[in-house]
């Protein structure tokens, strides 16, 4: 093994991992000029450590290298492991350090992965039998690209590094444009690049003998037991508490903070780091002038009753405007989530402060049952309460022999229509603008390339996946794998990097969600009321008024700003209707316009929560796409 080490630059946080194995015969040179090219495509990125032995090449600007005493196992890593002192235990002293990770793999084979607590992306190198293994964490927090062909394997943290590597071209899956239009982020395996593609949460790749092979060494199972629900409740604080106290095992209490939006789950994570360091804890805050989405009262309410150091700030369309080449900047992938901006400014606020490690409290909905879906699809699965045969032969017949008019009516019309869409489709019913109303505003060429169910299709590839008998815990799988794996965690590591503050997921340890998975539905959701047993829980941790609040999060009011303020809506109408976006062939003639024009006539977000993806696919495009094929 050789090594080549270079002393880090560039953005601070933007580390990653990346490497090549080639079998390619033909006298290719060393990889190590395409391993530092691979780095050095990431915008901010450091330059690169780089191992290599032959064709194989592996490199770091994360900061994690191992090798074992023989030298025979190495790996790079960008890790964030929570249970350290458990894994040092299974291995001699000498290998805690630098050898860790092969120690692991000598030890275990790929089956040590299942013992690693915390965010994670790991590409291992066993020489003995020339095979690689490449893994990402359980739930997403870590991600990890590859592409293969017949003479080599490639895998980097982002998808544009790749594009350096030999024989990837930087040509577009469409399939994974058109499920970006209608999911506002691209869902794993796919990448938006057609030669690319991304492990999934809880999978791994091993290659060997020159064939590689994807499994998973994770899942989420749902195996409900009968538990009292007052020991349920005590075992939910404790686990939680215990989940809480894991993440802050290592962090020192003066540089280590909380997001708090003033919700359930980001107020329980403040009161229970609180109680376990006996200190005040930093916690941030954002808010806005617009009150439909300023929250700040419900989190000034749980920083006093937790007696916290509070930090705010009001997010205005100027800041969110200067943040906003910060973000296109570092999703190499389209990402249409506009909370990044909150989330950004907060993580931002955070390391203004001298904070360094931030708790983060997304998970709690997906394992809680703490999401509004939730609860709707309650209310439309009880429409097949009433016997068949009077609703087929009677009750529809004649309600649907009545004009569609407002009022009554035309409300028990959508809702048995919603209703009487099986699941997975009903609970994404209000989304996919793209795959059914909006359908029409695509381009022919464009719908003549993609399935128009293509959206549709990762849904029931996760739904029928699911080890689950409850209903509620199959719309539970796919938001854990969908909503937070393939989005909501992206977007949170992702401005934490920019911030250069680290980020940690206590509501995602694995006891706690492997926990969570044997408790009955009805402790997630009772009737219409969410989070039943998570609120027994911690009555006497947070505040009334914060268990009785409606979620909102993070939401950041782009769609107002589209209307109201001048930069964003020059912004939004001289990028998209500009002859570049015109000719991408997505859209019809046209097409565009339409959607300015129902945006301005619609007093909800939703036409305006459209324009924003599409707004930020063409701003990826002009950042990311292009620039690769200029390069």
């Amino acid at each position: 093994m050789r090594l080549t080490a270079e002393r880090p630059s560039g953005e601070p946080g933007m580390g990653m991992i990346g490497g090549m194995v080639s079998w390619d015969r033909s006298g290719a040179a060393s990889p190590v000029s395409a391993l530092r090219a691979m780095a050095s495509r990431v915008p901010g990125g450091r330059s690169p450590i780089v191992a290599e032995q032959g064709a194989v090449g592996l490199f770091s600007s994360a900061g994690g290298q191992w090798s074992d005493s023989d030298g025979e196992i190495w790996a790079v890593a960008d890790v964030d492991l929570t249970n350290l002192p458990e894994l040092h235990a299974l291995v001699e002293p000498p290998d805690r350090e630098r050898s860790l990770l092969p120690a692991l793999y000598r030890r275990e084979g790929p089956d040590f992965l299942g013992r690693l607590r915390g965010a994670f992306a790991l590409a291992l190198w066993d020489s003995r039998e020339r095979s690689l293994l490449l893994a990402v964490d359980r739930f997403g927090m870590r991600h990890l690209h590859y592409a293969s062909d017949v003479h080599r394997v490639a895998f980097a943290s982002r998808p544009t590094a790749l594009l350096a590597a030999p024989g990837v071209e930087g040509r577009l899956n469409l399939t994974a444009v058109y499920t970006y239009l209608n999911f506002g982020y691209v869902p794993a395996p796919r990448s938006i690049f057609a030669d690319i593609r991304r492990l999934e949460p809880g999978q791994f790749l091993l290659l060997r003998h020159e064939r590689s092979s994807v499994a998973r060494y994770w899942d989420m199972r749902y195996a409900a037991r009968a538990i009292d629900e007052t020991e349920a409740a005590r075992l939910l604080y404790a686990r939680t508490e215990e989940a809480v106290r894991e993440v802050l095992h290592d962090a020192s209490a003066k540089e280590t903070g909380t997001f708090l939006s003033g919700g359930t789950d980001s107020s329980a994570v403040l009161g229970l780091a609180t109680r376990i360091t006996g200190e005040r804890v930093h916690a941030f805050s954002i808010g806005f002038a617009e009150d439909r989405y300023n929250e700040l009262g419900y989190a000034e309410l749980a920083a006093r009753h937790f007696d916290a150091v509070h930090h705010t700030q009001i997010v205005g369309p100027v800041d969110a405007l200067e943040l906003l080449p910060r973000l296109v900047d570092a999703f190499d992938e389209p990402f249409g989530n506009n909370s990044a901006i909150g989330t950004l400014a907060c993580a931002q606020l955070a390391a203004d402060s001298g904070v360094t490690l931030l708790l983060a409290g997304d998970g709690g909905d997906e394992i809680f049952g703490g999401n509004e879906r939730y609860r709707v699809d309650r209310i439309f699965a009880t429409y097949h309460r009433i016997p068949s045969p009077l609703r087929r032969r009677l009750l529809e017949p004649m309600l649907f022999r009545l004009p569609e008019w407002p009022g009554p009516v035309g409300r028990a019309q959508r809702y048995i229509r919603r209703a009487n869409i099986p699941n997975p489709g009903r609970f994404y019913s209000y989304e996919f603008f793209f795959s059914r109303e909006g359908h029409a505003l695509l381009a022919s060429d464009f719908q003549a390339a993609v399935a128009r169910d293509a959206a549709a299709s990762v849904l029931q590839e996760h739904y029928a996946r699911a080890q689950a008998d409850e209903e509620l815990n199959r719309l539970l799988y796919l938001d854990l794998k969908l909503t937070l794996g393939d989005n909501d965690l992206l977007k949170v590591t992702r401005t934490a990097q920019l911030a250069d503050v680290r980020v940690r997921f206590p509501l995602l340890d694995s006891p706690l969600v492997e926990f969570t998975g044997l408790l009955p539905a009805k402790y997630k959701v009772r009737g219409l009321e969410k989070r039943y047993l998570f609120k027994r829980a911690f009555r006497d941790l947070l505040p009334p008024p914060i268990l009785a609040k409606s979620k909102h999060g993070f939401g950041v009011p782009t769609n107002v700003w589209l209307k109201t303020h001048d930069g964003f809506r020059e912004l939004a109408h001289d990028t998209l209707l500009s002859s570049r976006s015109l000719q991408r062939g997505y859209f019809r003639k046209g097409a565009l316009e339409q959607l300015f024009a129902d945006h301005a006539a619609d007093s909800t977000p939703y036409y305006g929560d459209i324009l924003w993806t599409v707004l930020m696919l063409e701003l990826w495009h002009r950042r990311h796409a292009d620039a690769s094929r200029a390069a």
